[in-house]
């Protein structure tokens, strides 16, 4: 059986979603649909909206065959790393090939941009330091470089959705990967665009929607299964905000550990993973105590340092995601079951003697590979019980989703 390999938050499911999945199928011929989908926090730097749970349902109504966990330290990660761990993750799972949206289907195009980024010739180092010397943050840097560099590609190198492509096309390239790839012009709304005029909108748009509680809107974008998920959940929808007195509990307890001395508390924040001494010591500055997550996140954030960067740096100190953590990602680490369906069991069941990691279809026999990821879980749990006053099911005691 051939499989085609998808990452994905469905932060919420969407009709654009079913038709890159639709594409999906199509174009690479496969067998079978894999979904690497990030659990209960996503890359932006927030929570997922719905469980991850409701979410693995919601897309194997929609036509995904398997749901696999990417594990929350590459799910919380910048753009490189979080695709280096989907790509890897759908390397394991014997993938032959991935598919993704992004705002031009020129594979060849995007490929030639992530050469560039692995190669790193001195013209283009030299053009990357300087804009680095100039105070550019590291994104933004790469950005002119590439756009100085390959001026060809200027129309591709800005697109959300392109930038994410050139990853998996670079994972795929630096790790000498057996895997084809298949970008998907993006339909409808942009990525970041609130907009409900075209015929698919953004997930980006759906939270908004989600966060005024406009209900009558969101049927006409999500799909069936996710809009169901929704109506009948007692634990959603969630937002950054609501981890506020998660964060500023754990703050004061880092100052007072610190006897208040603000260069300590610089330093103990700079080993968590993103955050930068120069992050560290605008933290120390902004921190009241006293703020929301979106508040103090805007009063951090600069013209060089970006707020989904700041959200990450305030999600990784209250899971404490740490820098030395690093090391034990560099592989993956084991692989998690979080739903299939029949074509996915009969192909789960053609490559189960070729899996060289644990792969996970109970937890509670796993408790020490997943001993970081569970505590994840219960801190997403205990938000949801402030806001809610509702108890999610233990993780030990889930379930696979089986469709």
């Amino acid at each position: 059986m051939k499989a085609c390999g998808i990452v994905a938050e469905y932060n919420p499911l969407h009709t654009g979603h079913v038709y890159q999945m639709n594409k999906a199928r199509q174009i690479s011929q496969a067998d079978c649909i894999i979904v690497v989908m990030s659990g209960n926090f996503v890359q932006r730097g927030e929570p997922a909206v719905i469980d991850k749970y409701a979410r693995t349902r919601a897309a194997l109504k929609a036509g995904a065959d398997i749901v696999v966990e990417l594990p929350v330290y590459y799910a919380l990660s910048s753009a490189e790393n979080f695709a280096k761990g989907a790509v890897l993750t759908l390397n394991k799972m014997k993938a032959d090939s991935i598919c993704f949206g992004a705002e031009t289907d020129n594979a060849d195009s995007l490929a030639k941009i992530s050469r560039t980024i692995i190669s790193e010739s001195p013209e283009y180092k030299s053009i990357l330091n300087n804009a680095l010397a100039n105070g550019s943050s590291y994104p933004a840097a790469r950005q002119t470089a590439l756009l100085e560099y390959l001026p060809e590609c200027k129309d591709i190198i800005t697109g959300s959705n392109n930038i994410l492509a050139i990853e998996y096309i670079k994972a795929i390239l630096a790790n000498n990967l057996n895997m084809t790839y298949y970008p998907v012009l993006r339909e409808g709304a942009g990525y970041n665009d609130d907009t409900d005029n075209a015929e698919y909108a953004s997930a980006f748009g759906i939270r908004k929607m989600l966060m005024s509680d406009e209900h009558d809107r969101l049927k006409t974008y999500l799909t069936a299964g996710m809009y169901e998920e929704i109506c009948n959940s007692k634990s959603c929808p969630l937002f950054p905000d609501d981890f506020s007195s998660i964060f500023n509990y754990k703050m004061l307890f880092l100052k007072q550990q610190c006897n208040i001395n603000h260069t300590d508390f610089a330093e103990k924040l700079a080993e968590y993973e993103d955050i930068s001494p120069d992050i560290a010591n605008r933290f120390v500055a902004a921190f009241t105590g006293r703020d929301t997550i979106t508040e103090f996140a805007m009063k951090v954030k600069s013209k060089n340092i970006v707020y989904s960067r700041i959200c990450r740096c305030i999600m990784h100190i209250i899971l404490e995601i740490r820098k030395s953590m690093s090391d034990s990602y560099n592989n993956i680490p084991y692989i998690r079951l979080l739903g299939f369906n029949k074509t996915g069991q009969q192909y789960l069941g053609s490559i189960k003697k070729e899996l060289d990691v644990p792969f996970i279809t109970k937890a509670a026999d796993y408790k020490n590979e997943l001993i970081f990821d569970l505590a994840c879980s219960d801190i997403y749990a205990q938000a949801v019980y402030e806001k809610y006053g509702y108890v999610m099911k233990n993780e030990l005691q889930q379930n696979i989703i089986r469709i």
